[in-house]
């Protein structure tokens, strides 16, 4: 059981991402699952209740090495305790409340497993086989201070070290920071040119889903910013784009993420979508 709750750990909490706009599954019967009549004696014993809720407090203690602060709930739909053990479930559902995941910082995170029967299966040296698809739906919602500490991060700012390295003419990119003002996402960027002043550049947009991850429309410079050519800005933001990095904690395995829908109601960014780890 310790090898099964480990790996949920890291499934769903670790960074690196594979976009699509397509994150087709399938979902199978139930099979190999163990006997009725112990099933049955389990239930009435309440082995099967036991069990179920020391899984979730090893899986809820395993997650919590990766995620900071905040209160996290983790809930277990099992067969029987069993097949809990042996890797197969129902159902599992996670939220999370102000967290951080491996730098990255949300309001509140919600990951529910999408098929009735879910089936993983590991050896003795913890390798992990998924036996079918482990698709898994995800809520998440992000505050500008949540994205403003998130580029704070080492990940975050590795990223814009290797996009000053591509720049041309000594241009780099000294520091960024957003906000979001009357439903408007705002990011701006502290610009560095080579015998000139540092220039702080400013876009203000609304948020869309483009193949899969969360992109930027309807982009312009606010008001207050120095003028330079809008299409090299979206070429940047392209590579740096601090929400796309945000949903980045979702993936293991060769997983695919797709984003469904993304908004911004009461200044809180909110984005739902299917994370899918396919079957080896």
């Amino acid at each position: 059981m310790k090898k099964l709750v480990l790996l949920l750990g890291i499934l769903l909490f670790t960074s690196g991402i594979s976009f699509g706009s397509e994150c087709s599954y399938q979902c199978v019967e139930p099979y190999d699952l163990n006997n009725p009549i112990s099933t049955f004696f389990s239930k009435i014993t309440g082995i099967n209740f036991t069990r179920t809720k020391i899984s979730e407090l090893v899986l809820k203690k395993v997650i919590s090495n990766s995620v900071k602060g905040g209160k996290l709930n983790v809930n277990i739909d099992s067969y029987s305790g069993k097949d809990l053990a042996n890797g197969r479930f129902k159902s599992l559902i996670i939220t999370g409340k102000d967290v951080s995941i491996d730098g990255i910082y949300l309001s509140s995170v919600e990951l529910k497993s999408l098929c009735e029967f879910n089936y993983l299966q590991y050896d003795k040296q913890g390798n992990v086989t998924f036996k079918e698809d482990f698709p898994m739906s995800f809520n998440i919602q992000m505050s500008s201070d949540d994205i403003n500490k998130t580029m704070q991060s080492e990940k975050y700012q590795t990223l814009l070290k290797n996009m000053n390295k591509l720049s041309f003419a000594g241009v780099r990119i000294e520091s960024t920071e957003s906000s979001i003002r009357g439903n408007k996402f705002y990011y701006s960027m502290n610009i560095a040119i080579p015998f000139l002043k540092t220039q702080k550049i400013e876009i203000v947009g609304d948020l869309k889903v483009t193949d899969g991850r969360i992109s930027l429309k309807d982009t312009r410079l606010s008001s207050n910013s120095k003028t330079m050519n809008l299409k090299k800005i979206d070429s940047i933001m392209r590579y740096i784009n601090p929400l796309d990095f945000s949903i980045n904690i979702f993936n293991n395995k060769n997983a695919k993420l797709h984003v469904r829908n993304v908004a911004i109601k009461n200044n809180i960014i909110i984005a739902e979508g299917i994370i899918v780890v396919p079957k080896d």
